[in-house]
C-alpha cells in the first residue's frame, strides 16, 4: 500500500464530482482490499463501508467518515458553435473560474473556462465577476456536432490541476477537500486497532450529504468522527481574528459550525487528550462551514458527533494547500480517537 502522502497525491488526481465518485471508490478499494481484519460493503448511495476488526468488541460503535466527492461542474447545454454551458456542483466562487483549465467527461477532454474578453466588457461588467450562466467551456470544437462527438449532456468537469509539493513543506492540488481525509482513513485501517470500528468513504457531501445519512443509518454508530478539510484563513488581507483556523496549528476540532452543534463532552475530552499526548490541536473560531456531521448526528435515535478537520487554504478553488505537519498531526489524533472513543 502507498504512503499517506502518495495516496493524497493519487486521490487528488482522480475526477470524482458528487454523484460520480466511482473512480475514487475503486482506487480506495484497490489500495486497501488486502488489509487484514477488514470487510467491505457498499450501499445504494455509493458509499464504501469498511468494518475493521479490532482486538476486542467496542463498547461504543464508532464510525469515521470522509467524503469522496469534489466540487465541479456538469454540462447542461452545447451551443451551435461548440461551446459547453454548465452549472456548478457544490459551492464554487465564480471569481476564480474564467481562464482556468478543466477536464471534461469520462475521456477527460481538455477544456478552458471562458467568458467575454475584458476588452469587450462594459465598465460595469469589469467591476464584478461573471455569473455562471455567462461562462462556458471551450474544448476546441468548431460546431455543436463536433462537440457532441466528445461530450454528452450530463458529463462532469473538474479542475485540471497537478498535485505539487511547494514552499515550506506544503502540498497543493485539487480536491484535497476531502481526498486528504480519505487518505487519513486509509491510514487508520492499516494499523492494528484496539477495538472494532467502521470507516465510511461517503458520497455527495458537497450537494447535501445524503451519502453520509445512508452510511450512518446502516452502521448504527454511537459516535461519529467526521474527517474533513476546513478553511484556514491565515492568508494575506485577513485579520487574525477572522482566520477561523490556521496552518501549523494541527487538526481542527470543532464545537460548532453552520450545520452542527457538536457534543461538548467529546470536544473537551478530545482537546484534553491532544494536550496530554502533545499533539498540536486547535478549534474553529466562529460558526463557519459545515460537513457530513449535520446529516449523521440525527440518524436513527441520534449519534454523538465529532469533527476533526485539516486546516486548508483555498478550498473549493482550482487548488487548495495543506501543511504536511498538519496532516501528520491529524493522523496521530485520529489513531488516538480510534482506540479511545470506543471505550468512553
Amino acid at each position: 500500500m502507498k504512503t499517506m502522502f502518495e495516496n493524497i497525491a493519487a486521490l487528488s488526481a482522480i475526477a470524482g464530482t458528487s454523484g460520480d465518485e466511482g473512480r475514487v471508490r475503486e482506487y480506495i478499494y484497490n489500495e486497501i482490499k488486502d488489509l487484514p481484519g477488514c470487510s467491505f460493503s457498499s450501499d445504494g448511495a455509493g458509499n464504501l463501508l469498511v468494518a475493521k476488526k479490532g482486538g476486542s468488541p467496542a463498547k461504543n460503535r464508532l464510525i469515521f467518515t470522509a467524503h469522496m466527492d469534489e466540487v465541479g461542474f456538469i454540462i447542461t447545454h452545447i451551443t451551435d458553435s461548440g461551446f459547453l454551458r454548465f452549472t456548478a456542483i457544490g459551492g464554487i466562487d465564480t471569481r476564480l473560474m474564467s481562464g482556468k483549465r478543466v477536464l471534461v467527461g469520462c475521456g477527460l477532454i481538455p477544456g478552458l473556462m471562458g467568458s467575454k474578453a475584458m476588452h469587450q466588457a462594459s465598465d460595469d461588467e469589469r467591476k464584478k465577476a461573471a455569473n455562471i450562466d455567462e461562462l462556458y467551456i471551450d474544448i476546441g470544437a468548431d460546431s455543436k456536432e463536433a462537440a457532441e462527438k466528445l461530450v454528452r449532456l450530463g458529463d462532469r468537469a473538474v479542475w485540471d490541476t497537478d498535485f505539487t509539493e511547494f514552499g515550506d513543506s506544503r502540498i497543493l492540488g485539487k480536491a484535497l477537500d476531502d481526498r486528504a481525509g480519505c487518505a487519513l482513513l486509509m491510514e487508520l485501517l492499516k494499523d492494528e486497532a484496539a477495538h472494532d470500528f467502521t470507516a465510511a468513504f461517503t458520497t455527495r457531501e458537497e450537494v447535501g450529504g445524503n451519502g453520509a445519512s445512508s452510511a450512518a443509518f446502516g452502521a448504527e454508530p454511537d459516535i461519529a468522527v467526521v474527517v474533513e478539510s476546513t478553511t484556514a484563513g491565515d492568508v494575506a488581507g485577513v485579520p487574525e481574528e477572522k482566520w477561523v483556523c490556521h496552518q501549523g496549528g494541527g487538526p481542527v476540532v470543532s464545537f460548532i459550525d453552520r450545520g452542527t452543534v457538536y457534543d461538548m463532552d467529546l470536544y473537551t475530552t478530545i482537546m484534553d487528550w491532544a494536550q496530554q499526548e502533545h499533539i498540536p490541536a486547535q478549534t474553529k473560531h466562529g460558526r463557519y462551514g459545515g460537513n457530513d456531521a449535520a446529516h449523521i448526528h440525527s440518524s436513527r435515535d441520534g449519534v454523538r458527533p465529532v469533527a476533526v478537520s485539516l486546516p486548508a487554504r483555498y478550498i473549493h478553488a482550482p487548488a487548495a494547500s495543506l501543511l504536511r505537519s498538519d496532516v501528520e498531526d491529524t493522523a496521530k489524533l485520529l489513531r488516538l480517537l480510534r482506540d479511545r472513543l470506543t471505550e468512553l
